[in-house]
């Protein structure tokens, strides 16, 4: 018996999704924090940061940013309050106020929490109390800033998000380091506050993650608002409450009384003694796969702790949601890890964007691929109405196939209009389809509906080059298919007519091979084309043997098996191109993730573990494993394949002859090949564990 079905570990926004909803399914739920409830998103960033940016753009009072602060620290103690231990018990669970590690993958120990510094950066002192047992674990710990020191500065001068909000005095100057969605929407509402600020960016553009044009947009907003906007920008020296800076061609001498540094985050994992549940992670960042399990199947990861994960409430939120369901509907497992997401920088001119960003998309499509539309809101009859003019709706659409592949809106409320490009998206709505939709007029998000008609219309009377480019993209696997429909109709109508079977046609192939000169070189040219017809291997590999001495038999097969293994590879990497994209499924991403890190172990993989051999081919191709290792591993790990094969079939004589009773087994022969066989399984699995 376990003392819990569930712990969940840490409180932040996704507590509200995971332990509650378990707790209300009848789920005996422990939620343990060592510090505050709901962590990073009620204590320092999604509920202050708004709080304060509202109140930041809302001044009408002219207050300095003490007193906004603390009006924003006010904000947040309503939504703290109803976040107490007693108050969340009420909802079915039990919550511990203690630190938490793993003694094994079903046991917790809880110790009582002793800091020193930061409580989620350093922890000593830890005293023993209890340990607690469940059935399921979710690791949901979060992450921290990360922090900078800068020579001749004072830590106390130094702030993040976890501390920012907690300013106890006036300041007149502000330096904000690197990144952007923090950097940025705090940069600006402390600009609203008198606060004299500049933002110091290594990178060419302000938000260098989102479209350039709302980089450009951003800026010139910030300038206007005396912002000070420092791009392709690095640190040099500090003295005497300046830091010194130098772009391209200047150093610049700026003033500070505090520093804010936006240097992005590192997952909460240390003390959690992960090792001892046997837990896969990184130095940072725990792994887990597509429905959020760790290699340990009863634990869980969410939110930030997550390697790769996006670092946002409601992407946290969405993991909870799934999470849930596949506790409590293991044998209905879902994963929501390719959903599509949205994100916004909550500036006064809000940047929303949806999905990839255009450098990702770029990995995957041709600028060709893409059909970019723009409109600005100068051209929005609201916009115009109510002087709100500022920004731009893009969206990104893919050719031929009319659907959304990503899209910015940039404007005031930008947010409220995301979610009809995210239900488009989420749901394959095409461009045509989207035009189709009726918006209330005067509305901003009409712009929408415009872009999309602008899309249509434009394609529409460009048909004929949009042809001209399906062909052109498409020539290769044109040609592919034409090919290969051609061969396999070919091979099927014959085996049809004559009414033959794979032995009938592997017997008139060796009785052919063993009367003509030219045999090797059909022989070669039979087994590249063979996987077009999908016909087996085996019966050629097979055939070899009963015309050559075992080790000849060994070294052709070899050499013909390569030479089919790269042949099927070329035409399905070739004709599966444009087909089916990388990211179409989580497990294609999943896989060719891997493949492009090491196609040395899957490759071994299949190999020893006798894979279906043109299967293996066939999935090499279609995820672009590198061809020079696919040549070259495929060429070491086919020999244990054709020896087994080889040496079961020399053990049997007389096979041609078709008359079982002519037939005779050499049992060492088959001994032989049992052997390998299994040293091949064994060595598959030894290499398993060492690289996988």
């Amino acid at each position: 018996m376990q003392d819990f079905d569930v712990i969940v570990i840490w409180s932040g926004s996704w507590w509200l999704t995971v332990s509650i909803w378990l707790a209300s399914a009848g789920k005996k739920v422990a939620l343990i924090e060592k510090w505050l409830i709901g962590w990073d998103c009620t204590n320092f960033w999604c509920v202050p940061s708004k709080a304060f940016i509202d109140l930041a753009k809302n001044n009408p009072e002219w207050l300095w940013i003490k007193q906004v602060l603390e009006k924003a620290r006010a904000r947040r103690k309503i939504i703290r309050d109803e976040e107490t231990p007693e108050k969340i018990e009420n909802y079915g669970m039990k919550v511990f106020k203690w630190f938490a590690s793993f003694k094994d993958k079903n046991t917790i120990l809880i110790s009582s929490p002793f800091f020193k510094g930061s409580p989620w950066n350093v922890m000593e002192g830890e005293v023993l109390m209890n340990e607690i047992t469940a059935k399921n674990i979710v690791i949901s710990t979060g992450s921290h800033a990360n922090n900078l020191e800068i020579d001749w500065v004072n830590n106390d001068d130094i702030l993040t998000n976890e501390n920012v909000f907690e300013l106890q005095e006036d300041i007149k100057d502000l330096v904000v380091i690197w990144w952007w969605y923090i950097g940025c929407e705090l940069a600006e509402s402390f600009a609203n506050c008198w606060v004299k600020t500049t933002i110091i960016q290594r990178n060419e553009y302000l938000i260098p993650r989102e479209e350039k044009e709302s980089s450009i947009l951003l800026k010139d907003i910030f300038l206007n608002k005396n912002i000070n906007v420092l791009t392709k920008t690095d640190i040099i020296k500090s003295t005497d409450w300046y830091l010194i800076v130098r772009d391209e061609k200047w150093e610049h001498k700026i003033k500070y009384d505090k520093i804010l540094v936006a240097l992005g985050r590192w997952a909460n994992i240390d003390k959690l003694w992960l090792e001892n549940a046997w837990i896969n992670f990184s130095k940072w960042w725990i792994k887990v796969d597509k429905y959020n399990r760790t290699n340990i199947k009863n634990i869980f990861a969410i939110w930030d702790c997550v390697e790769n994960n996006p670092m946002f409430t409601h992407w946290a939120n969405n993991e909870g949601r799934w999470v849930v369901r596949n506790i409590i509907l293991p044998f209905l497992k879902t994963s929501t890890r390719n959903a599509v997401l949205p994100a916004t920088l909550y500036t006064n001119i809000e940047v929303a964007r949806i999905w990839k960003t255009e450098q990702e998309l770029l990995e995957i499509y041709s600028n060709e691929d893409i059909v970019s539309k723009i409109i600005y809101f100068d051209k929005n009859d609201r916009s115009i109405l109510t002087d709100n003019k500022t920004g731009f709706i893009k969206i990104n659409f893919k050719r031929l196939s009319w659907t959304i592949l990503w899209a910015t809106i940039v404007s005031s409320n930008a947010w409220e209009m995301l979610p009809v490009l995210s239900s488009a998206m989420q749901n394959n709505i095409s461009a045509y389809k989207l035009s189709k939709i009726i918006f209330s007029y005067p509305t901003k998000a009409e712009l929408i509906k415009k872009i999309a008609d602008s899309f249509v219309i434009e394609t529409l009377s460009n048909i004929k080059w949009d042809i001209k480019y399906l062909i052109k993209s498409h020539i290769l696997q044109m040609i592919t298919w034409i090919i290969w429909i051609s061969i396999l109709f070919s091979y099927f109508y014959f085996k049809n007519k004559y009414k033959l079977t794979n032995i009938d046609i592997a017997k008139s192939l060796y009785d052919f091979f063993t009367t003509s000169m030219y045999w090797p070189i059909i022989y070669i040219l039979v087994y590249a084309i063979r996987p077009l017809v999908f016909f087996p291997a085996t019966f050629l590999s097979f055939m070899s043997g009963a015309i050559f001495w075992i080790w000849w038999w060994l070294l052709y097969t070899i050499v013909w098996e390569n030479l089919s293994a790269n042949f099927s590879y070329t035409i399905w990497k070739i004709f599966w191109k444009r087909l089916l994209p990388e990211w179409s499924t989580w497990l294609l991403a999943e896989l060719k993730s891997k493949t492009a890190k090491d196609s040395f172990v899957p490759i071994l993989l299949t190999r020893l573990l006798f894979f279906p051999f043109d299967v293996v081919n066939y999935l090499s191709g279609i995820l672009k494993v590198e061809r020079k290792w696919f040549f070259f591993w495929t060429l070491i790990w086919t020999i244990p394949w054709s020896l087994v094969f080889i040496l079961a079939w020399s053990s049997v004589e007389n096979v041609w002859e078709f008359d079982f009773s002519q037939i005779h087994i050499n049992f060492d022969l088959v001994i032989m090949s049992v052997i390998i066989f299994v040293l091949s399984l064994l060595l598959a699995k030894i290499l398993r564990k060492k690289w996988v």
